[in-house]
C-alpha cells in the first residue's frame, strides 16, 4: 500500500512522527511518502499559495518539506511526486488539538484530507485532543496503539467506493474504554458559539494590536455529535465532505422568486 502523509503542524511536529509509526504498520518504508509544511500552518483551511513562488526542500527520496500550506503539499504530492503512481491512502495529522464541529472548516489537517479526497484518494485526518490545564507526557501513545487498525478498517471498507471519501478521526484525552469499544461514529457537530475570539490591545486611536485565540467555553446543540462524544472519552469517526448545501434549503431556494 502506498501512503502519503501530511499535516498542518509542520514537518518536525511530534504528531507526524507518530503518524509515520502508524503508517509503518500498514506499509513498507519505501511506499510511505511524507510531504508536510516546513512551519506550522494551523487554521489555514484549504488556502493555497496562489500564483506565488514557494520553496520545496527534498529531505530524502520520500520526504519533502514545503514552504506552503497543507493543501500546497497535497497538490505537489499528487500532481508531481506521486503523479505516475498515486497513493492508495492519504493520512493527515496527527494534529495537536482536536478538530471537532466547526473546526472542520478551519483546519489545515482536514483541508489536506479533503484536497486528496477531491482528487480521488481515500483520506483520513487524525487529531489528538489535549487537556488545557496540563500537557500530557506522551499524548500520542493511544493513537499509536490503535491508529493502524482504525485506518486499515476504514480503508478496507471504503477504498473500492466509486466516490472517494474523507474521514475525520479525533482521539480523546482519556479514552473511555479499550479499542475498539471506544469508537463512536458521530456526525460533525455545531457549537453554540464561534470557536474563535479576538483579543485587542488598543495602542492608540488609530492602532490596535489583535490576537485571535480559541474559545474554550463552548457547547453544542446536537446530541452525541463529534464534539460532545470526543470530550466524553470516545474516539470519534466522522465522514466529511465539501458538499455543504442542505437538500431542503436547495429545493426551497429554487422556489424563491428573485
Amino acid at each position: 500500500m502506498r501512503i502519503l502523509i501530511t499535516n498542518d503542524d509542520g514537518f518536525n511536529a511530534d504528531g507526524i512522527k507518530s503518524l509515520r509509526k502508524i503508517a509503518l504498520e500498514l506499509s513498507a518504508k519505501e511506499d510511505i511518502f511524507v510531504v508536510a509544511p516546513s512551519e506550522n500552518q494551523s487554521a489555514k483551511s484549504r488556502s493555497i499559495t496562489y500564483k506565488k513562488d514557494f520553496q520545496i526542500t527534498k529531505k530524502s527520496n520520500n520526504e519533502f518539506s514545503v514552504d506552503g500550506t497543507p493543501t500546497d503539499c497535497v497538490i505537489f504530492a499528487l500532481d508531481h511526486l506521486m503523479k505516475k503512481k498515486k497513493p492508495d491512502m492519504v493520512l493527515s495529522g496527527i494534529n495537536w488539538g482536536y478538530n471537532l464541529a466547526q473546526d472542520a472548516f478551519y483546519s489545515g489537517t482536514i483541508a489536506a484530507a479533503l484536497e486528496a479526497a477531491d482528487r480521488g484518494i481515500l483520506s483520513i485526518a487524525l487529531s489528538q485532543a489535549y487537556a488545557s490545564e496540563k500537557q500530557e507526557i506522551k499524548p500520542f501513545n493511544f493513537a499509536e496503539s490503535c491508529g493502524a487498525r482504525l485506518c486499515l478498517t476504514i480503508y478496507e471498507n471504503f477504498s473500492i467506493a466509486n466516490k472517494k471519501m474523507a474521514f475525520n478521526v479525533n482521539f480523546p484525552v482519556n479514552p473511555r474504554m479499550k479499542y475498539p469499544d471506544c469508537i463512536k461514529i458521530a456526525p460533525v457537530g455545531r457549537r453554540y458559539n464561534s470557536n474563535f475570539i479576538i483579543k485587542l490591545d488598543i495602542k492608540s486611536q488609530f492602532l490596535y494590536t489583535a490576537q485571535i485565540d480559541s474559545n474554550n467555553k463552548n457547547s453544542t446543540s446536537i446530541y452525541e455529535d463529534d464534539y460532545t462524544s470526543c470530550l466524553d472519552g470516545y474516539v470519534t469517526v466522522s465522514p466529511i465532505t465539501m458538499s455543504i448545501p442542505k437538500e431542503t434549503n436547495f429545493e426551497k431556494l429554487k422556489k424563491v422568486n428573485f
